[in-house]
């Protein structure tokens, strides 16, 4: 059984051309690892009728899976982390994440798996106070901190 989910969400405002905190994270589950198999992640941003905006998201706009302390006996915990996206553009947004799954070696052979969609982001020219993850968000950046995944300390 695999269930995936956004693990850490944007902020919900934000200023245009900084960095997300907290960062988007997808968070995968596992209890029966197949082997045979990997996965990676991809992002675009939304437009509020939940269209595609191209040129409006910068940043590293595909994540490998990292593999972070698990939560649960016999559950393995990935993460896709997007620790450097930024908005350009003034607007109300959301982040679609795209999870595929491959097998090795075969990047062409890719299948979309899952596609999940972050809470909206409100964008504004002007500064915006920094949001705090919740608790929950904490402990999942915290473990994967702690599985070699470079991660911002705070917002930018």
């Amino acid at each position: 059984m695999v269930d995936i989910k956004v693990g850490v969400q944007p902020p919900k405002r934000t200023q245009a051309g900084a960095y997300l905190y907290p960062p988007v994270i997808a968070k995968q589950s596992v209890r029966h690892m197949d082997p045979s198999f990997d996965y990676f992640a991809t992002v675009v941003v939304l437009d509020r009728q939940g269209f595609v905006v191209d040129g409006y998201l910068e940043g590293t706009k595909a994540a490998s899976r990292f593999e972070v302390a698990g939560s649960k006996s016999g559950c393995s915990s990935f993460v896709f982390p997007f620790t450097d996206l930024s908005i350009s553009y003034p607007g109300t947004y959301m982040i679609r994440v795209d999870i595929y799954r491959f097998l090795p070696g075969d990047y062409a052979g890719a299948a979309l798996i899952e596609q999940l969609e972050t809470r909206p982001i409100s964008v504004f020219d002007a500064h915006v106070p920094p949001e705090s993850p919740s608790s929950d968000e904490r402990c999942l950046m915290r473990k994967a901190r702690e599985a070699g995944v470079s991660l911002p300390a705070t917002s930018s």
